[in-house]
């Protein structure tokens, strides 16, 4: 046979097929299959069915210095009877998660049970009225705690700020919340005094910064009551001033004259612009201290200087030694 005789019969064979389909007769058994089945489904629906649902579960009121001994489910699974189409309202609608209450007074080690009839009546609110509930599994929930040590810590920062040349801080980082609650073993948070935040390096600052910074990985068995806190580095530039300042004398005999040379210094320090004003000269001292200087085996003391404002930094003094001689009064 030939491959155009071939060609042919297939398709007067194709042909025949949809002439066959496209007929009234064919069309008509169509229709009749569609109906009969649609007729079939909607008397299934009234009809009572079982089926299986499944509502995860959500655990409210458990403290935070709690800790819990075994693993809770994490969903329910019930299984109804109903007429199919309510059946079918279940699987459209969203499942809402199944609140379990357990706020009430936790001893230093218990265990709580939520029995079936609690369990039942919680679940006899979620279905709808006509829905017959047969079984729950878990049939029960059965919770093992014990209550942990918790203390209030400082929270420090780890690391270190950079500031770019001419820029100062214009005030102390800020660190929001500033304490955090932890909780654990009692032998391990009775030895803890602060909690660190990982690392943070700045390079270069040249404008007030705020950050979110997490929590240092905590030890063993340690848990926080939230893991990061935000930081502010607040920046600005500085301009360089420079003071003359008298030289205190402290720790000397009411009979001892001390003659320092010279009497004054200059102090020099760097301070933010929106600070300029704020820093008063009771804020630096100068001292020449008595006790230490009459050991000296050299006539030369290298003075001290004590100064009480957070505003100024890079303080240095001019000369940093005097030369002094005592006196009988």
């Amino acid at each position: 046979m030939s491959e155009e005789s071939e060609i042919k019969r297939k398709n007067d064979f194709f042909r025949k097929i949809k002439n066959l389909l496209i007929s009234k007769d064919a069309l008509v058994f169509l229709l009749f299959l569609v109906l009969s089945g649609t007729f079939w489904f909607v008397q299934s629906l009234d009809k009572q069915r079982e089926t299986t649902l499944k509502i995860p579960v959500d655990y409210m009121g458990i403290p935070e210095d709690v800790e819990l001994e075994n693993k809770l489910p994490q969903r329910i699974e019930i299984k109804v009877r109903d007429e199919g189409l309510t059946l079918m309202k279940y699987n459209s609608r969203n499942t809402v998660p199944l609140a379990l209450d357990l706020e009430r007074v936790y001893f230093a080690k218990g265990k709580i049970v939520i029995t079936a009839d609690q369990l039942k009546n919680r679940i006899s609110r979620y279905v709808l009225p006509t829905t017959a509930v047969l079984e729950i599994k878990p049939d029960s929930i059965v919770v093992l705690y014990h209550k942990l040590a918790s203390v209030t810590l400082p929270v420090r920062l780890s690391g270190e700020v950079k500031l770019s040349s001419q820029y100062v801080l214009s005030d102390s980082i800020q660190i929001e919340p500033s304490t955090v609650k932890i909780f654990g073993p009692k032998n391990i948070v009775d030895t803890m005094r602060a909690v660190y935040t990982e690392k943070l390096d700045t390079k270069s600052l040249t404008d007030t910064t705020f950050t979110k910074v997490r929590l240092e990985k905590p030890k063993e068995g340690i848990r926080y009551a939230f893991s990061d806190v935000n930081v502010g580095i607040f920046v600005e530039m500085f301009t360089e001033n420079k003071l003359e300042m008298p030289v205190t004398v402290i720790n000397a005999p009411e009979n001892i004259n001390v003659r320092i040379f010279p009497p004054t210094v200059y102090v020099t320090y760097n301070v933010g612009l929106s600070n300029f004003n704020k820093v008063r000269e009771n804020d630096i001292k100068v001292i020449f201290d008595y006790k230490e200087a009459k050991d000296l085996d050299k006539r030369r003391y290298k003075l001290q200087i004590i100064q009480d404002s957070h505003y100024i930094s890079n303080l240095r003094v001019t000369p940093a030694q005097v030369e002094f001689l005592f006196e009988e009064k």
